[in-house]
Order: C-alpha cells, then sequence, then structure tokens
C-alpha cells in the first residue's frame, strides 16, 4: 500500500551532501540520501516537484521542495497521490516554523531534533499523514522552552530526558476539535485580520483592460481564550454588482476555506463565515475576483488603479529612445471604513507601526517600472528620470518611484539604446568611394541627375532599415509594481466582526479587534 516513506533535509546554502535531518517511517529505502540528493542534483533546472527516477532499484518518486535554502527530499517506491505528499511536505515546514520560529533554518533542526523527531512521528503514522494541524500537535508534543534549555545543559541530557516534575507536561485531555488546542488561555484577548489582494492584469496600448484579476487571502491571528464561536460577514460595494458566493463570473470565484469554516453557513447566506478558530496565526480563506465588467463591453466603467503608465517607443531625432510617464493618483481610493457600530475595528497603526497607512487614509507605497529589453539593446545612453532611481542590468532597466510625503502626480523617464553590431550585418556598413584611375569616362548631366535619384533611393533605404533595427530594439511592454496600504482593489472589506458562542472566553471580556487592507500588484502588463 502507498504510503511516506521518509524524509531527507539539506542545507542547500552551503551545498551539503550530508542530510541535517533523515528520518524513516517505514524500512529505510534501498535508495540512500546521498545517492538521491546526487541524482535530483544531476537534474536540469528548473526542476520540478515531482522527479522520477527509472535508474534506481526499484524505480522511485521523488519529491522535493524548497524552502529558506533547505532542500525537503520525500521518496516513494509506489504508487501515490502526488498532492498528498507535497501537501504534506509544505504541513511539515508550517508545523517545523511554528514550533522552531521564523525564518526556519538548517541549524534550528539540528539543536531540536528530539521535538522534530515527535513532530514526524505525530504527524505521520506508518507513512500515513495523520496528526498536521499546529493546534493539534501543541497538545501531545511541547514546543522548546527556555527552561528545558538550562536544565538540558546542566544536566547535560536532552530536553525529553528531563524528568517531568522538572518540565510542564502536555495536556491531559485532548480537544475535540482538530485544529484547536484545549486549555487555550490568553491575558489579552483579541483578534487581527489582515486582507491580502495580488492584482494581474493585461493593459491594451489604447489603456483598455485586457483583463484583470485579483487573488485574495484573509489571514487570521487569533488570541481569544476557551472555545470562541465567530461569525465575520463580507462585503462587495453594490456598484460592483457582486454577491459574494456567486460563480465564478461574479463575486468570490474559486473560493478556499480553511476546515473550520461551516460550509452550509457559506451557501445559505453568502459572505458570512462561521467558525471555531485556530488558536495563532492562520489562513482563513483565499479568493479570485474577476476586476473586469459583466460581458467587458468597451462602454462598461474599467477598472481603476492608482499607479498608470504610457509608453511611447521611437521618439528622439534618430528613433532610437524611448519615453515612460507615470501618472500616480489616490483620488479614486475610497477609504475602507468599517461599518461595526457597537465595537467598530481599531486601525492597528499604533499597534503595527511598520505596516503604514491605514483604511482611513490609503497609502502607495513600492512603486516600481521594469521595461524588459530586447537581445538586441547593448547599452542605455542618456537616461533621465524627473523622480527617483533607475538601475539596469542588461535584460531590464528598473525604474524606482519614492512616494514619501504622500506622493501623488506625474513622473518620467526617458533613455536612448544603443544596438548591438552582429558579424556579418552589413546594414551599417558604408559602401565605399570608387577610385579614378583613369578607367571611367566622364558622364552627361541626364546621367548624373538619375545617380543622385539612386543615392537618394539608397539613403532612403539605409535609413528604413535603421528604423527597423531601431524597433526592434524598443520594449514592447512595462511591468507596473506597487502596494496600496488600507484599500483593495476588489472593495471587499470586513463588515462585522462578533463573537456569537462558545464557552471559556468570560463574561463581559470585549475582544480588541483589528483589520487591515493591503494591495499588491504582482504582474500587471502594459503593452505599448
Amino acid at each position: 500500500m502507498s504510503a511516506v516513506e521518509a524524509l531527507y533535509v539539506f542545507d542547500s546554502f552551503p551545498p551539503a551532501t550530508t542530510p541535517i535531518l533523515q528520518h524513516e517511517w517505514r524500512s529505510r529505502p534501498a535508495t540512500t540520501a546521498a545517492s538521491l540528493h546526487s541524482l535530483y542534483k544531476a537534474q536540469p533546472s528548473p526542476r520540478s516537484s515531482l522527479i522520477y527516477l527509472p535508474t534506481t532499484s526499484p524505480p522511485t518518486l521523488l519529491f522535493n521542495i524548497i524552502h529558506n535554502n533547505l532542500l525537503f527530499l520525500s521518496p516513494t517506491t509506489s504508487e501515490i497521490e502526488p498532492l498528498l505528499v507535497l501537501e504534506f511536505l509544505h504541513r511539515v515546514v508550517d508545523v517545523l516554523e511554528d514550533y522552531l520560529g521564523s525564518p526556519l533554518l538548517g541549524s534550528k533542526i539540528e539543536a531540536n531534533y528530539d521535538i522534530v523527531a515527535q513532530l514526524l512521528n505525530e504527524m505521520c503514522d506508518d507513512g500515513f499523514p495523520f496528526t498536521t494541524e499546529p493546534n493539534a500537535l501543541r497538545d501531545v508534543v511541547l514546543p522548546p522552552s527556555l527552561m528545558g534549555k538550562l536544565l538540558g545543559s546542566v544536566t547535560g541530557l536532552p530536553s525529553t530526558s528531563i524528568p517531568s516534575s522538572f518540565t510542564p507536561s502536555p495536556t491531559q485531555t485532548l480537544s475535540t476539535i482538530p485544529w484547536r488546542r484545549s486549555n487555550v488561555r490568553h491575558t489579552n484577548n483579541e483578534l487581527y485580520v489582515d486582507l491580502i489582494e495580488l492584482i494581474t492584469a493585461t493593459i491594451a496600448p489604447s489603456g483598455r483592460f485586457l483583463s484583470a484579476r485579483s487573488n485574495g487571502t484573509i489571514a487570521f491571528n487569533c488570541k481569544l481564550s476557551g472555545v470562541p464561536d465567530l461569525l465575520m460577514t463580507l462585503q462587495t460595494p453594490t456598484s460592483h454588482k457582486q454577491k459574494l458566493g456567486a460563480p465564478p463570473t461574479g463575486g468570490l470565484g474559486f473560493p478556499v476555506f480553511h476546515p473550520c469554516v461551516r460550509l452550509s453557513r457559506w451557501r445559505e447566506h453568502p459572505g458570512e463565515l462561521s467558525f471555531v478558530p485556530p488558536d495563532g496565526k492562520f489562513v482563513l480563506a483565499s479568493y479570485e475576483i474577476d476586476l473586469l465588467p459583466s460581458g467587458n463591453s468597451k462602454s462598461a466603467i474599467q477598472p481603476q488603479l492608482p499607479v498608470s503608465v504610457e509608453l511611447k517607443t521611437g521618439i528622439g531625432s534618430l528613433s532610437s529612445e524611448f519615453e515612460a510617464r507615470v501618472l500616480i493618483s489616490t483620488a479614486f481610493l475610497a477609504p475602507t471604513i468599517n461599518t461595526l457600530s457597537a465595537n467598530p475595528f481599531g486601525s492597528r497603526s499604533s499597534r503595527s507601526p511598520a505596516f503604514g497607512g491605514s483604511s482611513n487614509n490609503p497609502a502607495v507605497e513600492e512603486v516600481s517600472i521594469t521595461f524588459p529589453l530586447p537581445p538586441a539593446v547593448k547599452t542605455l545612453t542618456s537616461t533621465r528620470c524627473s523622480r527617483g532611481e533607475f538601475h539596469h542590468d542588461g535584460r531590464k532597466v528598473t525604474w524606482k518611484i519614492p512616494t514619501t510625503g504622500a506622493f501623488s502626480g506625474t513622473a518620467t523617464f526617458r533613455t536612448g539604446v544603443v544596438v548591438k553590431s552582429y558579424g556579418g550585418d552589413d546594414s551599417d556598413e558604408e559602401e565605399e568611394e570608387p577610385v579614378d584611375n583613369g578607367e571611367y569616362q566622364d558622364v552627361q548631366t541626364p546621367k548624373t541627375t538619375k545617380a543622385n535619384g539612386g543615392n537618394d533611393e539608397e539613403k532612403a533605404r539605409r535609413e528604413k532599415k535603421a528604423k527597423r533595427k531601431m524597433e526592434m530594439a524598443m520594449p514592447r511592454c512595462a511591468l507596473v509594481a506597487f502596494s496600496v496600504k488600507g484599500w483593495l482593489a476588489s472593495g471587499v472589506k470586513v463588515d462585522n466582526l462578533k463573537v456569537v458562542g462558545g464557552k471559556g472566553l468570560g463574561e463581559g471580556v470585549k475582544p480588541y479587534k483589528g483589520v487591515k487592507y493591503l494591495t499588491k500588484a504582482g504582474d500587471i502588463e502594459v503593452r505599448c
């Protein structure tokens, strides 16, 4: 029967052939970890997350992921559902980061091998994934503690060998909810919600959107005592004419929920999320929204972005320059204000100063424009920009525009290109003038006029070739990147979040509730 057979973790920086972690759930595989690592390195880049190795005995399927310069390998010699193994590897990474802290480093795994071994045995039973929720694992495996490390350094014993009278023991009562541990206690009861959207769009030279989508994530950080029952209501602007929970043609398309969400409540009342949350950080849901109007007619209102680009190519006396004009506007960024009356959300600006911006004052930051350059470009000349700085690395030019002081206005970038000269290309070579050695006869005036006409045609032909060569050296598009804090492109917002039931929270306890909105431009292509 197919199962997860083993897990090997290698540190890829610096490269090492000896694994820092080696764990087998069944009998030791016939192929060693070092051999699997060598076969993995022998594969051409970019490597697939699933590699078939027919040269091993028996043939092996090698699953692999890379996280923070750590290479996770899991071999299997029988057929198995690929997504099962890959999802399990990602769960291992999430659990290790939850226990050992982020970023996950090889040194942390080596220093806490006793805890890592316990986690792997709990997460996978005889090769079958079992308990993979961090909250449930904390009921049976204690996270590393300072007291355990101090006692271990004094006694010379690992933390698992220290008598139980010196260390806290796991809870005796396991939680009946797989994703939430039992006996949760917090001094300050707080709820934090982060709505993050990533925009991808393609814009025609006329400025019309060819495609525009927004992929959103609802991140949650729950610090509530007991077992709370929460109800969160999402809302979209009425101008979008979308219904939450509608099919992909409108509203939240392709929603993905955490197991704690009650799907029956969502189907009956689209936009309402009823759930008992895990303790700590988790992703409550993800979704996708089509930002284009239904039917995508020319008369329909097009999406608005805070950063727009106008790209002109083939300008200048020699048609060897291109210019980009960027307009940064925040006038249309309507404040995303919560409508909670009894207990409104906090702005979280005082508790998260690094985040900047707020729902009442959206801020555009991290604006950069990238111009991919064709291979024909040798270098740039006479480059200037009215604001910010630029960097040219040969294949592209990146222009970064600072937005300090809530900058809103127009910035200009202009540069010329120098085209490479290739061997065998005589389009730029000047024809040699013939030398009069007495063999030439005088020509009459009409013939001279004809010769001048031929020179004009030749000159026009050369200018046409040079212009076509410059056209081949012009960028075909501009890639726009930016982030807006306090605003979502889709207009989705948290309308309400309240505790509707549960136990253990205490009478009269009103938890602090905060929400943040963040939009990032993932891949916005402006064609010219």
